[in-house]
């Protein structure tokens, strides 16, 4: 059974000074209710995962989404994390679609993402059971990795997942520039592993930094981190100690419930800092909202949905 809503959920709605409009309430239903099908395939084979990022601080600050977010993120330790893309393809709703390195030969996040269509809805049926949102609208799901406690291991690990995952990001600039062969000798030399130039390079070298990323072991490391965020941010203290995550605690979110870290106040402190309670609009990592591209495309090929017509 989908979850249930009371219709003025979908009423356009001021927080804290921001405006969110109808249609971006019937796109936080859809990924909602994405979040309950992957949340109750979690539970079905006991696997943890935690709300983050911006999931995390608005299940902490505004019980739900931070008014002028679109998203929700949640993340699970690298083996829960393998595990749960292998069984999501089976265990979803028919429709639903899991993009990762592992699901999807294109994918090129080093995340993974649930979405509850493959392509943007035209039919009328599926447009009403999603609550009148035609739009591809999901979650994303990010890998927590364990750091080594040696510094001089930490530095030999995010350099040469650095490297690989730079050179895998960038392939066709360095492809055209000529540069790509230098790049691919060092990293087989880095990394021990042979490239097999088959037209699948750049995801050999995807798939080798998630190989990387996933180095060590729970049991054998003390902190842990997304090591994208930490590379990204050049921040090396981005980092957690193990224990923040051994255990969850529900809080509300909208209508429903998300597990957060048992430790969410000091996690809030590494993502966002000690002022995180204190609402700052803006900074996200994307255009909002997130379905303007895909109304983009509808109105660049004219496409009129069937609840428009007349």
């Amino acid at each position: 059974m989908m979850l249930q809503f009371d219709q003025q959920f979908f009423e356009e709605e001021t927080r804290d000074g921001f405006c969110i409009s109808a249609m971006m309430k019937r796109a936080w239903a859809v990924e909602l209710e994405v979040l309950s099908q992957v949340g109750a395939v979690c539970k079905k084979y006991g696997i943890p995962y935690y709300a983050v990022y911006g999931s995390l601080l608005g299940a902490v600050r505004h019980k739900g989404y931070i008014p002028w977010d679109d998203d929700i993120d949640i993340a699970l330790k690298r083996e829960d994390y393998i595990r749960l893309l292998k069984l999501l393809p089976e265990e979803l709703p028919e429709g639903y679609f899991v993009n990762s390195y592992y699901t999807c030969e294109t994918h090129q996040q080093p995340w993974a993402s649930v979405v509850n269509t493959k392509y943007i809805l035209q039919d009328a049926e599926k447009i009403k059971e999603f609550w009148g949102c035609p739009y591809v609208c999901g979650i994303d799901i990010f890998p927590i990795d364990f750091l080594p406690a040696d510094e001089q291991a930490d530095d030999v690990y995010m350099n040469m997942y650095g490297i690989v995952f730079a050179v895998a990001q960038r392939y066709e600039e360095y492809k055209a520039s000529g540069e790509l062969n230098q790049y691919l000798l060092q990293i087989e030399q880095l990394s021990g592993v042979t490239l097999n130039d088959d037209g699948t390079l750049r995801r050999q070298l995807l798939l080798l930094a998630d190989k990387i990323a996933g180095l060590y072991h729970e049991e054998e490391c003390t902190e842990l981190t997304m090591i994208t965020s930490r590379l990204n941010r050049r921040n090396r203290a981005f980092k957690f100690p193990k224990e923040w995550f051994d255990k969850t605690v529900d809080m509300p979110f909208e209508n429903i419930t998300i597990p957060v870290p048992e430790e969410f106040h000091r996690a809030l402190t590494v993502f966002y800092g000690e002022d995180y309670m204190t609402p700052v609009r803006g900074g996200g990592e994307h255009e909002y909202p997130f379905y303007k591209r895909q109304q983009q495309f509808l109105d660049d090929n004219h496409i009129i949905l069937p609840k428009e017509r007349t």
